[in-house]
């Protein structure tokens, strides 16, 4: 385990050494986090007063809503899309059999990216509420509790990382070497649509809501957005509901996505090989 964390640790930092020979390519992701939040919010500046009536929840504040919606999930996405991106980066360098052939290389490769990604995104996010709260007029709770708000956050990229797994599955397979695939690219696509990013649960259909509550995303930004905008913390039936079944997807997610992987792995070894395609 030490090893497997050490290896891990180096991969992050080589990630980090990426950045430091690369810093446009850093300063522009961070432009883009901001631009992609503020699209948003100047849309719910537009519409919150008709937004107002459905999210009597959040006491009818959009603009803290969508803002948290968006953030969060844009922060998951790119851990969605993580391990596939990991395997095809690794692939096309020429390194995936290189890192087979250590005991827990491509594992500690993923996990690796993982960390680094989940902090940098973090910082990212940080920075990004504080220009919200300071010079854009966002309001949040004043009396928000901060553990229930790490630990919704946590499970959240840990539950998002354990789909990406499953996803990942998919490049041996499915033989997908490149570009996105197709369980990770549904999961996007459906919590676009039915997990209350941008718009208020309340509009979804009647008949479409059992698909809302079959996506983690959905209990996910529900319990955030009650202890971010309404300071509600465990204590609260509404919020430890929401986390308990958000830590049931991450459980499944995560053993199912290791298991599937590993499967992955092991059939990719006993046929062609980690590096070949076919």
């Amino acid at each position: 385990m030490n090893r497997f964390l050490r290896a891990s640790l180096s991969f992050a930092w080589l990630e980090l050494k990426a950045l430091r020979f690369y810093p446009v390519n850093g300063a522009l992701q961070v432009v883009r986090s901001f631009v992609s939040v503020g699209i948003w919010f100047f849309v719910s500046l537009f519409l919150k007063e008709f937004a107002a009536p459905d999210l009597a929840e959040y006491g009818g504040d959009f603009v803290a809503y969508m803002v948290i919606g968006v953030l969060f999930f844009q922060n998951a996405s790119s851990i969605l899309a993580l391990p596939q991106q990991s395997l095809t980066t690794a692939y096309w360098d020429k390194r995936l059999e290189v890192y087979h052939s250590r005991r827990h290389g491509i594992w500690a490769f993923i996990v690796g990216r993982l960390i680094w990604l989940f902090v940098y995104d973090s910082v990212i996010l940080v920075a990004v509420l504080a220009v919200g709260l300071l010079g854009a007029g966002v309001k949040l709770s004043p009396d928000m509790p901060l553990l229930p708000a790490v630990s919704f956050y946590v499970v959240f990229v840990l539950t998002s990382f354990g789909i990406g797994l499953i996803g990942a599955s998919n490049f041996v397979f499915l033989e997908i070497k490149q570009g996105r695939e197709p369980v990770t690219w549904l999961v996007d696509v459906l919590v676009r649509i039915f997990s209350g990013v941008y718009y208020p649960l309340t509009i979804i259909p009647v008949s479409l809501r059992w698909i809302t509550w079959c996506l983690p995303h959905t209990y996910a930004l529900r319990g955030i957005r009650l202890v971010m905008i309404n300071g509600m913390g465990f204590g609260s039936w509404d919020t430890l509901s929401m986390f308990l079944v958000l830590l049931a997807f991450c459980t499944v997610a995560l053993a199912a996505g290791v298991w599937l992987l590993n499967k992955g792995l092991h059939q990719a070894e006993s046929a062609n090989g980690m590096g070949i395609v076919g």
